[in-house]
Formats: C-alpha cells, sequence, structure tokens
C-alpha cells in the first residue's frame, strides 16, 4: 500500500510540475472525430449517444511493445484477465461485470468469435498488434448491428491497409526478458519480428504482414514455496495476412483478404478439493496448439443518396492438446450484407441481413461431437434510424430479429438519444441515454454436450440502461462520466454436481460507473486518468475487481522523442473456491525515439517497475519487473 501512496504522489507532481520545454505527444481527443464501429459507417463522434474508446495508430505506435491485450486492458470498464501472467495464459474478457461470452469480437468489423470454444469467444492471443492500424471498443448492449454475444461489448480490431505510394514497408524487432518479480536472473527470453509491405499499382493496391513471436523464461504455475522456480512454459505464434484491394470504379472497391494465425503454449493445470472446489496450480507438463484460417471477401459500393456494404467471411479453428489428445474443430461460414440511405441531411437509416453457419468437432475423453453433428445457424434481419437534427439532438433507434434453427425468433432493440451543447467551436458537451437489449445463445459445445437430464438451454438476455456526458473544451480537455445498469435473465451458467451449463434462475444484476479524463495543460504534455466502478453480487464478481483506476503521463522531451510512464491500480479479487487475490499496482514507462529521417525508430520499456509480486489467477505466476528494447525500419 506504501508503493500505492508513494506512486500516486509522484504522478500528482508531475501532473502539476512538468516543465514548459516539453512537447505534445498527440491531441486530446476530439468530439468531432469519426468512428464506424458504433454504426457500421464512418460517423462524427459527437452525433453518437455513447463513448467510444479508440486505440490510435498514434497509440500504438508511441507504445511500442504493448500487445493488444495490454492496449485494451487500459480502458475503463474493461478488465482483462490473465494479461499480466505467462503469455500463454487463458484471457478472460470482462466488461461492465461480464463475460468473455458476453463480448463480441470483431476484425475489420467482421465477428470472428469461435464456435468450438466453450465459451464462443475469439482468442485475443492469436492477433498481433504489428497487423493492427487502430481498435475501437463501445460498451454495453450491442446485439441490434452485431447480433448474439454483443451483450457487453464489442471490440473492433481493424488490421492496416494498403500503402497508397507506390511501395512501402517496415521491419519490426523487439528482443526483452520475462520473468517473475522473485527472478533476479535477466535473461533474453522474449523475440519478436515483423515484416510487412504494401503498395498500388494503378487500380490494385497489395498488403502481406508477417509475423513471429516466442516466449520463455516464466512459468504458468507459481510454487507455493516463492524460493522455487517451477519450470518454464514456453509460447510461440506465427502470424501471416494479406490483403489484395481493387477499384473497379471511382463507386466500387473490392477487397479479397487472407490470414493463418497460429500459437503454440505450454501450460499447467489445476487440481480441485472435491469439497470446497478450490483450485490448486500445479507444474505439468502440457501444451496445445491453436491455429484459425480466416478468408473473405468485402464489397463496398457508392451512390448518391448512400453506400452498400456486402462482408464475407471464412472461418477455420483447430485446437489440439497435450498429452491429452483432446481435439476441437470449428468453421463459420458467414456474411453481413447493410446498406445506409441518406434520406436528407438529418434522416438515415440503415438496414441490413447478416447470417452464419457454424460447425464443430470435438473428440475428448470425456465427450465427443462427430463432424457433422454439432452445428446450428441463424439468419438476422436488422434496421437502424438515425436522426440528427439542425438543432442538436440525436436519436438512433434500431431493432434486430435473430432467426435460429435451435432457439427460434429473438427480437432485441434500442434506444439511443443524445443532445450537444455547443458552446463554441470548440467547446462541447453531449449528454446521452440508451435502453439497449441483447441476447446471448448457447455454444455449440454447451447444446450438443448436454446431457438429458439436463433442461434444454434458453438464450441469456440482457438488458443496459445507461446515461452520461462527454466534455470537450478545445484541445485542452475531454472529460466523460457513464453510469450503467444491466440486467440478466437465463443466465448460461455452470452446475458443478452434474458438469453442465445451465441457465440460473433468476434476474442478475450489474451496475457501475466509468469515467476517462485527457488534459493538456501545455502544449508539450497530455495526461490522461480512468476510473471504473463494478457493484455485482460476490459470487458474480470472479476475478472482476470492483475498482480499477489508471494515470499515465506522455511527455515529448525532444521533437523526435515519446515517453510514456502510467500506473493502475487493481482493486482485490477471489478466485474459484473463495481464493483471496490482494490488489495490486502495476507502474510501466515506455519510450521511442526516430532517426535518420523518420526511417529508423529505437524504443524501449520497462514494466512492473515496483516489481511487484502479485497474482490475477490464483496459484499462477505473473510477470515481475522487464525490459523491453528494439527497431523500427521504414523503406
Amino acid at each position: 500500500m506504501k508503493k500505492q501512496f508513494v506512486v500516486v504522489g509522484v504522478l500528482a507532481c508531475l501532473f502539476t510540475n512538468i516543465n514548459s520545454h516539453a512537447q505534445q505527444k498527440e491531441k486530446s481527443e476530439k468530439l468531432d472525430e469519426v468512428v464506424v464501429t458504433a454504426t457500421k459507417f464512418k460517423t462524427n463522434k459527437k452525433n453518437i449517444g455513447r463513448i467510444v474508446q479508440q486505440i490510435t495508430a498514434q497509440d500504438i505506435e508511441n507504445n511500442q511493445g504493448k500487445t493488444i491485450v495490454d492496449f485494451l486492458n487500459d480502458l475503463a470498464g474493461v478488465e482483462i484477465n490473465g494479461n499480466y501472467s505467462n503469455r500463454g495464459q487463458n484471457l478472460g474478457y470482462y466488461i461492465r461485470g461480464g463475460r468473455n461470452r458476453q463480448v463480441a469480437i470483431l476484425i475489420d468489423g467482421i465477428n470472428v468469435n469461435d464456435p468450438s470454444s466453450f465459451s464462443g469467444d475469439f482468442d485475443l492471443r492469436q492477433i498481433d498488434i504489428n497487423q493492427v492500424e487502430r481498435i475501437e471498443v463501445i460498451k454495453g448492449a450491442s446485439s441490434t448491428l452485431y447480433g448474439t454475444g454483443a451483450a457487453t461489448g464489442v471490440i473492433n480490431i481493424i488490421l492496416k491497409k494498403a500503402s497508397k505510394k507506390g511501395f512501402s514497408g517496415t521491419f519490426t524487432t523487439s528482443v526483452g526478458s520475462n520473468r517473475a518479480s522473485q527472478n533476479t536472473k535477466l535473461a533474453p527470453d522474449e523475440f519478436s519480428a515483423n515484416f510487412s509491405f504494401s503498395g498500388t499499382v494503378d487500380k490494385i493496391d497489395y498488403m502481406l504482414s508477417l509475423n513471429s513471436n516466442n516466449s520463455s523464461g516464466l512459468s504458468a504455475s507459481e510454487n507455493e514455496n516463492k524460493n522455487i522456480i517451477n519450470r518454464e512454459d514456453k509460447f510461440s505464434r506465427q502470424n501471416a495476412l494479406i490483403k489484395v484491394g481493387f477499384n473497379a470504379t471511382d463507386k466500387v472497391r473490392i477487397v479479397f483478404f487472407g490470414s493463418y494465425d497460429e500459437f503454440r503454449t505450454e501450460f499447467d493445470g489445476f487440481e480441485f478439493d472435491p469439497v470446497t472446489f478450490e483450485g490448486v496450480a500445479v507444474d505439468q507438463n502440457n501444451s496445445f496448439a491453436n491455429n484459425q484460417r480466416r478468408f473473405g471477401l468485402t464489397a463496398d459500393y457508392k451512390y448518391n443518396k448512400g453506400e452498400l456494404k456486402v462482408r464475407t467471411t471464412i472461418l477455420n479453428i483447430n485446437r489440439d492438446f497435450f498429452p491429452s489428445n483432446d481435439i476441437y474443430k470449428g468453421d463459420v461460414y458467414g456474411f453481413d450484407v447493410f446498406n445506409n440511405y441518406k434520406i436528407n441531411s438529418e434522416f438515415s437509416f440503415i438496414t441490413g441481413v447478416a447470417g452464419q453457419y457454424q460447425d464443430m468437432l470435438q473428440s475428448t475423453s470425456f465427450s465427443a461431437i462427430p463432424e457433422g453433428e454439432g452445428k446450428q445457424h441463424f439468419f438476422d434481419p436488422y434496421i437502424s434510424v438515425n436522426y440528427n437534427s439542425t438543432y442538436n439532438f440525436n436519436i438512433n433507434v434500431g431493432g434486430r430479429l435473430n432467426i435460429h434453427n435451435e432457439y427460434g425468433n429473438n427480437f432485441v432493440y434500442n434506444i439511443n438519444p443524445s443532445y450537444n451543447f455547443n458552446f463554441s467551436e470548440k467547446n462541447n458537451v453531449k449528454v446521452f441515454a440508451s435502453y439497449s437489449t441483447a441476447f446471448v445463445t448457447p455454444t455449440l459445445a454447451e447444446i450438443f454436450n448436454k446431457l438429458p437430464s439436463v433442461d434444454e438451454l434458453q438464450p441469456e438476455k440482457d438488458v443496459t440502461i445507461e446515461g452520461g456526458f462527454e466534455l470537450a473544451l478545445a484541445d485542452k480537455l475531454t472529460l466523460n462520466g457513464t453510469y450503467f445498469y444491466r440486467e440478466e435473465t437465463d443466465k448460461i451458467g455452470f452446475d458443478p454436481s452434474t458438469f453442465q451449463s445451465i441457465n440460473d434462475l433468476g434476474t442478475f444484476l450489474a451496475r457501475g460507473i466509468e469515467t476517462e479524463i485527457t488534459y493538456k495543460p501545455i502544449k508539450d504534455v497530455l495526461l490522461r486518468g480512468n476510473y471504473t466502478y463494478i457493484d455485482r453480487e460476490e459470487s458474480l464478481l470472479l476475478k472482476i475487481p470492483q475498482h480499477k483506476f489508471g494515470v499515465a503521463v506522455d511527455y515529448k522531451p525532444f521533437a523526435k522523442t515519446n515517453t510514456s510512464l502510467s500506473y493502475k491500480f487493481v482493486d482485490e479479487t477471489t478466485d474459484f473456491g473463495n481464493a483471496f487475490l490482494d490488489s495490486y499496482s502495476v507502474l510501466d514507462f515506455f519510450v521511442n525515439h526516430t532517426l535518420y529521417k523518420d526511417k529508423v525508430t529505437l524504443f524501449g520499456s520497462v514494466t512492473n517497475i515496483l516489481n511487484e509480486d502479485y497474482q490475477e489467477i490464483a496459484g499462477f505466476s505473473t510477470r515481475g519487473r522487464n525490459i523491453n528494447v528494439g527497431l523500427k525500419i521504414r523503406f
């Protein structure tokens, strides 16, 4: 606790006493920025009645060494459990007190959730940050636009596009340590390399990105005797991404894409107390391989009154576990066709239809789903109407009908008004409110592994009510705050007596507050802070901190140098078996310097500077103080 007060005090001093010779790292976020995830089309932020969080290309460039989950974990209202552990650790996506199954993950606007996983979630360990242009996050029920699973939030990972130049490329590499806090040995245990090039020839543009990551040195589990370090668990990942675009006319654009993502990781296991169900981590020689292939086509057609978009995808996922020889395979064939029609400068509406066919194979020592038997499909027409008045009032109303072959029809809708108080051209306050519903269908594993004695699962139903504000004062200050109230009925839970998924009886509540601030006191400095509070029944707060806050100082001491010092506090939590996990804090520092006419960037970081010893998951290790250095070459 003493460390926390020292760090907060140091950062408070920095907030008020940074010298005036610094240079701004980046401009404060403005309400006139354009985002796409909230409406599926480019929309001015001030006309959107909710908070859209962005991880920009500049954020990624200035924090080389961070991963996708590092960036997401910095956002208000988002907790990525397992992020500070071994690189191969399973990740929990906890947005507004929810779980993995309640978060929709998109890549370039296309849903990529895995039908073969128990929660139906996409594994963020698959994607490398070097392939990412930016990330947008919206929180709250969003099933109207994004269907099943979009109950607590949507994460849209937008990949890089081809360069508009004739030819350009980058090579990025880094090396770093990967040790627990009790390990005093500093060794090069993490390596990464990325090579990308892209260009344009006449009407055709292209991009290829190749990536490799390797990590060792850190065990997944932690020995109860701190003087004993368990066997290291290695992690490796390879990625390949290709995009080819064709501008058929000035109104028609077609893009073909394909990717191959693979990671292999060693992991440790649990032994459970048969009475308390408390898990004890055990150092084991387990491993698994996960690979996925994504292929698809996107097409955009612009016309006088609007724009038509077509999104198609084929997703194939394979997971193999050793030494158990468990096998999981999943296939998805999906499409989303949607049109934005502008009636006039104030009214527009989006109509669309989306669908998916899902199939899975499962072969384990406990259960089996033969190929061709575990499948489902659904077909969703939807509409979203937007009114942006000339007197600063905006409203979005939408509805979606999910037509599911197993569960019939499910209708969801949203109502989302907002109003802008424009004090001047650059000073604005937006107030907003929303009422939205969502649904989460059971996964294929839950449907087809069900025992005959267990009742049929029903889709989970969610309702979210929220209200808040967003303030922007020129380029000096942005401040937002949101209160949310969420209800879950037919919540999909787990019965430890039958090891089956069930619908829990009753209505389950979650409520909370999220707030973010950025402030630029002088030209050279950007100060950032956020706070999250979650109020939920204690049994549903496993691994979810009730309080979480972070502060950061971004400082540019020289024209080509960026630095960032950040502090994060995570409240105490509990794990399965009533295991108590202490609160912890993490202090990180990132720096980069560009030279040789912006052709070369040197970067480095020191993470967990205070070498805090803590656990995110009971019995499992976390990373201590570690160093990473690297370079990026542009050509």
